[in-house]
């Protein structure tokens, strides 16, 4: 075929086009088989590059997350370097206790102890005050005055930006900081935001806004499963995160109206976090991070800390592309393999790798009251399905796993043994553990984690338990069902 297309006018351009198509397969092909991080996912690209050299070769090098991962790797090692050069040349903030230290005994604790030494996380500090807000009804009003009374700076990153009342709301509050002389930036996923209409009305009040990763055609970046689903607000020395979104489905005490659509928002229930004291000044920086891997603007100078303002001691975790390894899931293990008397544990989907399921099997067959608190309803149903596959395992070993009831519920909380309260952007799924971009903050104290065991308990009386004979009694059709679902749970 070769030879036929050569004695063609112009024949030399098909072998050399099958040449370096060919070329480029072997390359991506290597590439894959090099850099992948899981198994599965070397397997799946290789499989794609080998039997559509062309076509898989080319998708891979437009949704792969290497050009990506390697960026932000750089980027982190680079903002490492910065802090750790900071804090050598300040160490006498140390002694005056703008750095909070934590105490020798929670430095002993094996708790703590799990998450030193990483590169995605930041330094563990103490003097903190965490305070829970329980859906938009208290977040909202909480995160708004403090944008309305910021002087210096308003920094916002979410992965959703919407509604007619709350996207209006917060729009509003952040033109008019601007309006004050504010330093006002919004950083918004590409694609969890892309039909919101907050892009226009922020930047015609003269907001500095920058979206995501976001699809575009020139030049080619598709990088749709590389989502920033961080949520953090920074104003001043006051700082907000969690797991909640802006939208007006957070809100569950306004009435249905005219500028609220309960057909398009569904009710939600979730929770978030007001954080003062040196904590806000490392939310500040992870804000700042993703600042310059969107911009390429490294302005931020040296680091602010707020000074200490109770006696929590919390540890940013920072996960997604970029960082070594699986940061927060090889978190979450640890954790759990500390445990001593109780797990609590919120999360919206629940698809646990292999990893973190014998980490929760470990925990309850050490006789540890291990209990999973998941959704009745879920925005995504098939996310749901697959995760039912799952439990069997979880049940048989000891793992009590409860549906909550409706509204849905995007909490997501780790409760050990009263003390100890991993809180953040994080879902117990793979797309959340290995490719998002994600924010996580550990507190250590009884104060908080009591309130959010009562707020827990209160959740447990009126859901309802998920039994090993309920799972054994599905029909065959709804098994077949979630065992689709299942197959694809690495790209749900």
């Amino acid at each position: 075929m070769l030879e036929y297309a050569a004695s063609l006018p112009w024949g030399w351009i098909i072998p050399v086009f099958f040449v370096l198509g060919y070329t480029v397969a072997a390359v991506a092909l290597v590439h894959a088989l090099l850099k992948a991080r899981r198994p599965q996912s070397a397997l799946g690209w290789a499989a794609a590059i080998i039997s559509l050299p062309f076509a898989g070769s080319l998708a891979y090098f437009l949704f792969g997350i290497s050009r990506v991962d390697s960026r932000a790797a750089r980027l982190m090692g680079d903002r490492a370097a910065r802090r750790l050069r900071f804090l050598s040349e300040n160490a006498d903030l140390w002694k005056n206790e703008v750095f909070q230290a934590p105490s020798v005994e929670l430095a002993r604790d094996a708790l703590a102890r799990v998450g030193e030494g990483k590169r995605s996380s930041l330094p563990l500090l103490g003097g903190n005050d965490v305070r829970p807000l329980f859906n938009g009804d208290e977040a909202y009003p909480a995160m708004l005055e403090a944008i309305r009374r910021a002087k210096r700076e308003v920094f916002l990153c979410t992965y959703i930006f919407e509604g007619r009342l709350a996207g209006e709301v917060f729009a509003e509050a952040l033109t008019s900081a601007v309006g004050r002389g504010v330093d006002v930036r919004v950083l918004l996923d590409g694609m969890g935001s892309f039909f919101s209409p907050a892009w226009r009305h922020l930047r015609r009040g003269g907001v500095k806004v920058e979206g995501f990763l976001p699809p575009r055609l020139f030049p080619p970046d598709f990088s749709l499963n590389l989502r920033n689903h961080r949520k953090v607000l920074v104003c001043d020395g006051t700082a907000f995160t969690g797991g909640m979104n802006i939208g007006d489905g957070n809100l569950h005490g306004v009435p249905s109206c005219e500028r609220f659509d309960e057909r398009q928002f569904r009710r939600i229930q979730d929770v978030h976090f007001l954080c003062a004291g040196p904590i806000a000044g490392l939310l500040r920086e992870a804000f700042l991070m993703d600042w310059a891997f969107v911009t390429g603007q490294d302005d931020t100078g040296a680091l602010l800390l707020p000074p200490p303002a109770g006696n929590m001691d919390t540890r940013i975790v920072m996960d997604g592309p970029g960082t070594p390894n699986d940061p927060m899931q090889d978190l979450l293990c640890g954790i759990l393999c500390c445990a001593v008397r109780r797990v609590t544990v919120f999360t919206p989907y629940f698809l646990p790798t292999r990893e973190l399921l014998s980490a929760f099997t470990c925990a309850a067959g050490r006789g540890v009251e291990v209990r999973v608190i998941l959704p009745e309803e879920l925005d995504h149903a098939y996310v749901g399905w697959a995760g039912e596959r799952t439990l069997p395992l979880l049940l048989d070993s000891g793992v009590r796993v409860f549906r909550q009831p409706p509204p849905f519920a995007h909490t997501k909380l780790f409760l050990i043994d009263g003390v100890y309260v991993c809180m953040g952007s994080t879902n117990l799924d793979p797309r959340s553990l290995s490719l998002n971009f994600e924010l996580n903050v550990e507190v250590f104290s009884r104060e908080l984690c009591m309130r959010l065991e009562e707020y827990a308990d209160a959740i447990l009386a009126r859901s309802r338990e998920v039994t090993l004979e309920e799972l054994k009694h599905l029909s065959l059709p709804r098994q077949l069902r979630n065992a689709a679902a299942w197959i694809f749970s690495p790209y749900l």
